[in-house]
């Protein structure tokens, strides 16, 4: 197999393990809560070849999968949780969706 195909393999098998529903997992819900996990894919891979008198190749790849946060959604309002010590711009920017609605119900 040529380094091309096995450059392609890799990054097909890659994609499929790294889809959004590995991101943004599929809504739980407990009583009246829904929680929605969201999770940090890293990806990295190498590849490399020889075109000398003796053919080689080689490949290598690795993939990890993080939990970050669940969204919250609990009567009609989301938070985000965070599961690391400091909330990132995402978690930041879902906590403030319930007052940008707020505000654009008012401009009505």
């Amino acid at each position: 197999m040529g380094i091309d195909n096995i450059a392609s393999v890799i990054l097909e098998k890659l994609r499929n393990i790294a889809q959004t529903d590995t991101i943004v997992g599929k809504p739980i819900v407990v009583d009246n809560v829904t929680l929605i996990p969201v999770s940090k894919v890293s990806v990295g891979f190498g590849l490399g070849s020889n075109t000398g008198k003796s053919e080689l190749a080689g490949s290598g790849g690795g993939l990890s999968v993080e939990p970050i946060a669940f969204i919250v959604v609990s009567e009609g309002n989301a938070r985000i949780m965070s599961l690391t010590r400091e909330k990132d711009v995402f978690g930041k920017a879902i906590d403030m969706v319930p007052e940008v609605l707020s505000l654009l119900k008012k401009d009505k």
